[in-house]
């Protein structure tokens, strides 16, 4: 838990100088920002690189009442770690997967299977699923865009947590995938959510690392948005 705490404290508590903007989402020392990306359901996730970590990736979300999630991803797009925010816990890829998720083979084959375990606080959970490309290509906000169907089972040591299917996206140029419309089934009964991508930021850009969400705040309160595969990475 230390190390939780160390990073919560180095991306969410870092003083603010004159010269930064207090608006703004600010990278850890030795990382440089990438992209910004505002969805809908009130969302806005800032995307880093680190010169420690050649391939990896990671991303921030940021909702109306603030951050609530840090993740790394590899080149494959296997999910690394996790952390939820505020109670703070974490999530930790078991190595070797029983069947790595491959954005390689996922673009050299359009269908990719994946059957992993990741460390939980409340035991190991285990995520089987398949991503598939439907042919389908799409430009938004100039960003090209390639986009995909999935399933995903989470099952926890009492048996399955949730089910959810739906349509992302995957960014080429990224090597990372981005949410779109999906729906399941959990013990809390059925839910579904839109997280489909609306503007993408580059450097220099107005609204580039921005803390704050921009769309569809107000009727994103009372959803319930759980951990999926191919997002919460």
């Amino acid at each position: 838990m230390r190390a939780v705490v160390i990073i919560c404290a180095a991306l969410l508590s870092a003083p603010v100088s004159a010269q930064q903007d207090g608006s703004r989402f600010y990278p850890p020392s030795g990382c440089t920002g990438q992209l910004t990306i505002q969805s809908r359901s009130c969302q806005v996730d800032n995307i880093w690189t680190c010169d420690a970590h050649p391939g990896h990736s990671w991303r921030m979300e940021f909702q109306a009442d603030g951050p609530t999630f840090v993740s790394r991803i590899d080149s494959e797009t296997q999910w690394i770690e996790s952390f939820d925010l505020f109670p703070t816990s974490r999530r930790e890829l078991a190595l070797p997967a029983d069947d790595p998720a491959s954005l390689t083979e996922l673009l050299e084959t359009g269908i990719d299977s994946y059957d992993f375990t990741l460390r939980t606080p409340n035991g190991p959970v285990r995520v089987v699923g398949y991503d598939r490309l439907t042919g389908e290509k799409v430009v938004i906000d100039d960003e090209p865009l390639l986009v995909t169907e999935f399933s995903a089972r989470h099952e926890g040591t009492s048996g399955t947590l949730f089910e959810l299917s739906g349509n992302e996206y995957v960014s080429v140029r990224h090597r990372r995938f981005i949410a779109g419309a999906y729906s399941g089934t959990s013990a809390a009964g059925p839910f579904e959510d839109d997280q489909s991508p609306v503007d993408f930021i580059y450097p220099g850009e107005p609204g580039f690392f921005t803390k704050t969400p921009l769309y569809d705040c107000e009727a994103s309160l009372a959803r319930y948005v759980p951990a999926l595969k191919g997002y919460d990475q």
